[in-house]
């Protein structure tokens, strides 16, 4: 499946800000420079326009909150207590023992935002991002 890899971690990113179960709760740790600059490193990378930027930054607004609509009300209180506690976004999502339906539903969320975010970037900010892409480590064989 040709996915650009960016996008669920910018998805997860974006909603990592606040999930996690309290018995699997760590001490808060300060963030470091590398996971603060993140968005920042894409952004300046493909040297986007401010109205890309805001057109970006609504689109993961859009999309958090349509996510957050999936969950629970238990699932969204576990969700804020991991982003408390700066969890993982992948530790997050694992806890929250997603259905089938939900999943599904968040897939879908994920892949419209995928697609709407490519529709904000030029042909060439698109093809830079994938070559970025393709020269990374694969580091996640599992992912996806």
């Amino acid at each position: 499946m040709n996915r650009f890899r960016w996008l669920p971690g910018a998805i997860a990113l974006v909603l990592s800000s606040a999930v996690a179960l309290p018995t699997f709760a760590q001490p808060a740790q300060e963030p470091t420079p590398s996971t603060q600059q993140r968005p920042n490193r894409m952004k300046n990378r493909l040297n986007l326009t401010d109205a890309q930027k805001a057109q970006l930054r609504q689109i993961r607004e859009s999309t958090r909150t349509q996510i957050e609509g999936v969950l629970t009300q238990e699932q969204k209180a576990q969700y804020d207590a991991a982003k408390q506690q700066r969890q993982k976004p992948r530790e997050i999502w694992r806890s929250l023992n997603l259905t089938a339906e939900q999943r599904s539903q968040i897939q879908a969320i994920q892949q419209s935002a995928k697609q709407q975010m490519e529709g904000v970037l030029t042909p060439d900010q698109l093809q830079q991002m994938q070559q970025r892409r393709q020269s990374r480590p694969q580091a996640r064989p599992n992912a996806g």
